[in-house]
């Protein structure tokens, strides 16, 4: 009995090997150009609000003003985001809460980010969601996804720049413009993965699709046991970094 099981499960998961790049290959696309409407809170959907309004006041009595509360479109299919985009000009550091709807439900996290002026970056969020494609190396991005306090994320984000961005002058965005670093990030996302192979513009440019490199990559990393794997090493890379930063601060009182 037990073989048995064994047998239809190892086959189950060969099937969604084989058969899962063909089906992420054909629904997949990214779109090319972001174009972010600015909406009242009152009108965002019921269920984005609540992931987004409890953290404005949040963000504000941490130095961080509201620029404005976004509906971004479908940037991948069947997905709708939301945006919340924050910015303290005395720091040129940038925050936003980020909720994704889509037929799985909603998902949100919110992130804080630090440009430099060498084109380098830091963001710390607590997005549980690992990205499936390679991240942009001259971003390093920290994921906590068990902070849930945004100044705790924040005293993270600000040790981490500490470690990694000393003698680095962050930089700003013209006022009026700041949803302006947003949408490069968003609208770099489709040609970035097309110089590594994972995708390719559309006819007519508006989309960008997965290749079969992409199709296949994806759907490996996203399946178990990958994806327990993946996880597994994520979350040991944040610890050892927690614990770094814990060991670095604790060092810092006893030379005070």
């Amino acid at each position: 009995m037990l073989d048995n099981l064994w047998i239809y499960a190892s086959t189950g998961i060969a099937c969604l090997y084989a058969a899962g790049p063909l089906a992420i290959r054909s629904a997949y696309r990214f779109a090319a150009r972001c174009n972010p409407l600015v909406i009242p809170t009152t009108e965002l959907p019921e269920a984005v609000a609540a992931q987004i309004v409890p953290r404005l006041a949040e963000m504000e009595n941490l130095g961080f003003a509201l620029v404005g509360c976004y509906d971004c479109g479908e940037l991948a299919v069947q997905t709708k985001t939301f945006l919340a985009y924050f910015c303290n000009r005395a720091t040129n550091d940038f925050a936003n809460v980020t909720a994704m709807v889509s037929p799985r439900g909603i998902s949100s996290y919110f992130e804080f980010s630090t440009y430099f002026s060498n084109g380098r970056a830091v963001e710390t969020n607590n997005n549980r969601v690992l990205p499936l494609t390679p991240g942009n190396p001259d971003v390093r991005v920290f994921r906590f996804a068990d902070i849930h306090n945004a100044n705790a994320l924040l005293q993270m984000h600000r040790r981490l720049l500490e470690k990694y961005a000393i003698g680095q002058w962050p930089q700003g965005e013209p006022k009026g413009q700041e949803i302006q670093r947003w949408v490069r990030t968003v609208e770099n996302y489709g040609p970035r993965h097309a110089k590594i192979g994972y995708m390719t513009a559309t006819e007519g440019g508006q989309f960008y699709r997965l290749t079969w490199k992409g199709a296949f990559l994806l759907t490996w990393r996203g399946l178990w046991p990958a994806s327990l794997l993946r996880k597994l090493y994520a979350r040991q890379s944040m610890n050892v970094q927690r614990h770094e930063l814990e060991h670095q601060g604790i060092a810092a009182l006893q030379k005070a």
